[in-house]
């Protein structure tokens, strides 16, 4: 996945050199990066990695991380906003973000990149949002969600809104009422009110209400208010990111929760680089490798031991403490493997038997030798 340009929680810096004084805007942008894979890090280590990744300075020192960590962290406690950046009891360091404990699977899922419809559009909103033309912005906004997948309509005028989308997914659709706000003078805007969106949402049967502008100022007073109206604040760099992001339309549902889309957009973001997906990966990669070389070392085929899903937690765990890591399974991921493992798509196992309470492997997992050695 493209790390969306102003939620960096994942990817490799580049090699480049920088000069030695960093911005601090710089090394917490790096330290976001180091600290995407979910683990906590103490500062020595934060430097480590973010030399060995190209993204600091290989003379850098640790003086620039504990500056830029300690003022990022007083800037945010007299900040509305949540923190990217949180300090564990032990002083380490993490993403705000549940940890990810889990090592990484052999293959990563494939995102795909944005359409140029989608890329076109979005140049077209960031242009228009900070002209003088409301319409022209109104229809950008508009033509953007549209080649993300929704139906769009737009409306605008005094007596309706902007326009409205609609995620066209049977009975999980739902529908979002739309108010875009430039900012021609200081590519902000002053006065959001999300007032006026919301009040359109029950006479269009709207579930949700968003406005959409470059920027925002006041953030304190703006938070209390999005989340009074029930509304979802979005910027251009929102948008940008959402169109990196690779999402379906069931997946977008949360990021119009009221309050800011970027807070939205990285919490869903994160689960799906480090939730379940990724767990299910995991083990159904060690079930694979443990169910395969089991099978191979048993002689007699009725002395065979059976791989259910109590036994499959049992090896997996076992599999995961040898891997130092301190993540452990729950049956119901275990259950989401086995299902993934026997789906006619993949059929990289079989069930045993009518009861579907065992499994054999048929498939070698990636790596793995195809014949047996003894």
């Amino acid at each position: 996945m493209t790390a969306p340009p102003h939620i960096a929680y994942s990817g490799e810096g580049a090699g480049a050199r920088r000069p030695l004084r960093m911005p601090h805007g710089a090394v917490i942008a790096g330290i976001l990066r180091i600290l995407g894979d979910g683990k906590p890090r103490a500062t020595q280590d934060l430097l480590h990695d973010g030399i060995a990744r190209g993204l600091f300075p290989p003379q850098m020192g640790i003086v620039p991380i504990d500056q830029a960590l300690r003022q990022y962290l007083e800037r945010q406690s007299h900040n509305v906003r949540r923190p990217a950046i949180v300090r564990d009891p032990d002083h380490r360091f993490r993403a705000n973000h549940p940890r990810d404990d889990w090592p990484e699977p052999r293959t990563r899922p494939q995102f795909r990149p944005p359409s140029p419809t989608s890329l076109a559009a979005l140049d077209a909103a960031r242009a228009t949002s900070t002209g003088r033309d409301p319409a022209a912005f109104e229809r950008a906004v508009c033509t953007l969600f549209e080649s993300l997948g929704f139906l769009a309509s737009h409306l605008g005028g005094n007596v309706a809104p902007d326009g409205y989308i609609d995620a066209p997914l049977g009975p999980l659709s739902y529908r979002v009422i739309l108010e875009c706000k430039t900012g021609p003078n200081k590519g902000s805007v002053a006065i959001p009110n999300p007032a006026e969106p919301a009040r359109y949402r029950e006479p269009y049967g709207a579930q949700a209400c968003a406005i959409v502008g470059p920027a925002y100022r006041s953030a304190a007073t703006l938070s209390g208010e999005l989340h009074a109206h029930g509304v979802s604040a979005w910027t251009i760099d929102d948008l940008e990111a959402l169109v990196h992001a690779d999402l379906d339309l069931h997946a977008m549902r949360p990021l119009f929760a009221p309050g800011f889309a970027e807070d939205a957009l990285a919490d869903v973001l994160w689960e799906h680089e480090h939730g379940r997906a990724k767990r299910v990966a995991v083990i159904a990669q060690m079930l694979e490798s443990v169910g395969l070389r089991e099978q191979r070392l048993v002689a007699n085929p009725s002395d065979a031991p059976r791989l259910t899903i109590e036994a499959a937690t049992l090896c997996v765990n076992e599999a995961l403490a040898d891997a130092d890591s301190d993540a452990r399974c729950e049956r119901a991921d275990v259950e989401a493997a086995f299902a993934w493992l026997t789906s006619p798509l993949v059929h990289k196992a079989v069930w045993t038997d009518d009861a579907r309470d065992a499994i054999v492997i048929v498939s070698p997992a990636a790596g793995e030798p195809t014949h047996a050695t003894r």
